[in-house]
């Protein structure tokens, strides 16, 4: 499984971690790429498909960050973790697999994994 984040490394680390302690990604393998920013996270964005994008930069560059995922790769599941709560309307237009408000916990990047789950299972029905 290849999972691309786009954010500040302390928030990557802390995504890492409850990734790791989710039961169905316990027995993947799993690469990791990080962009801090803009330019570096399209670079790895045009590089090759993931399986999975989280975008966790805060205000606008967030929702940048999801439309560029919608134009080179629109249908990579994206979970979208932003600090404003009022990109939640702009996450559903989007067509965003999962959003939530800031801070994350292991709840909340689980409940994550399992609706980007369904939307492939989805796909393939």
């Amino acid at each position: 499984m290849d999972v691309l984040i786009y954010g500040n490394a302390r928030e990557k680390e802390l995504l890492i971690q409850h990734l790791k302690s989710e039961a169905c990604m316990a027995f993947r393998m799993v690469r990791y790429s990080h962009a801090e920013d803009y330019d570096t996270y399209l670079k790895k964005l045009r590089s090759h498909e993931h399986d999975i994008i989280f975008v966790m930069a805060d205000n606008a560059a967030g929702m940048e960050g999801v439309i560029a995922v919608q134009n080179v790769h629109p249908d990579t599941p994206i979970v979208w973790f932003s600090n404003d709560k009022n990109f939640v309307a702009q996450s559903y237009r989007l067509g965003v697999a999962y959003f939530a408000v800031k801070p994350i916990d292991e709840k909340t990047v689980s409940l994550a994994i399992k609706r980007c789950q369904r939307r492939e299972e989805m796909a393939y029905e």
